[in-house]
């Protein structure tokens, strides 16, 4: 059974997700039930969201600070590479789920970079492992990355949860090969990546059924509009902020 939320210091290297029965984050979250999962059980061809919680870090109030690039929002990015290989440069940008929990719709597989193998033949019986860093960003309407790589003086350190076994920040289900998920992009839905149209990489919770893309159609694109100054996205008669939170 995975432990609940634990409350842990304000640092550049930790986090508050539930730590999971291997000793590692839990970061798989459950977009229909509003909260994460009881472990990282997917494979690494398997898309899913990957959550983070940033309450009790330094990153909670640096979310809530003043931008430093005017009409900017600050959000929160983790750089990430895998036992296996890297993936794509771009595929950092996280975007507000609820609170302080930030995420993306991710699939290993398919944003694995430099032609890496995550073929069967390669890795099957294999355990997916991720490493990471988590930042600030700040962005605007026209610049994904107007404020990059923000530390606000705090070490720059891997995300590791405490006593990992191995110092590494999470671990997926042992690849087998067969649970390959359909390619999609962050553009086939209605909230994109702060318009990156990368494979494997889009908004989090997009997917009603992370596992079943196939059953997942995707939808006309969505309108944005300034408002008082503010982007506002509209979709199906539903008004988004710039960060993909429905508003009034």
């Amino acid at each position: 059974m995975a432990a609940g939320l634990v409350a842990l210091s304000a640092s550049a290297y930790t986090i508050n997700n539930p730590i999971g029965e291997d000793g590692r984050y839990i970061v798989k979250y459950d977009c229909a039930k509003g909260e994460f999962a009881a472990s990282n059980d997917v494979e690494m061809d398997e898309a899913f969201t990957l959550a983070v919680d940033i309450t009790g870090t330094w990153l909670e109030d640096y979310v809530k600070g003043t931008p430093k690039v005017a009409g900017a929002t600050r959000g929160v990015a983790l750089n990430h590479w895998t036992s296996v290989g890297a993936t794509n440069g771009d595929v950092r940008r996280l975007k507000q789920i609820n609170g302080n929990i930030y995420g993306m719709t991710v699939c290993y597989a398919q944003v694995a970079a430099d032609g890496e193998d995550y073929s069967p033949a390669k890795v099957e019986g294999e355990i997916l492992y991720v490493m990471g860093q988590l930042f600030g960003f700040e962005f605007t309407a026209d610049n994904a990355g107007a404020d990059w790589w923000a530390w606000e003086g705090n070490e720059v350190a891997e995300t590791v949860a405490p006593n990992s076994p191995d110092g590494n920040m999470f671990a997926l289900a042992p690849y087998t090969g067969t649970k390959a998920s359909s390619e999609f992009y962050g553009d086939d839905f209605s909230e994109d990546m702060f318009g990156m149209a990368l494979k494997g990489y889009a908004a989090p919770c997009v997917l009603s059924d992370a596992t079943a893309i196939p059953n997942v159609s995707a939808e006309g694109k969505a309108v944005k509009v300034l408002e008082d100054g503010q982007l506002i996205i509209k979709h199906n008669g539903v008004r988004y902020n710039a960060l993909g939170t429905a508003i009034r």
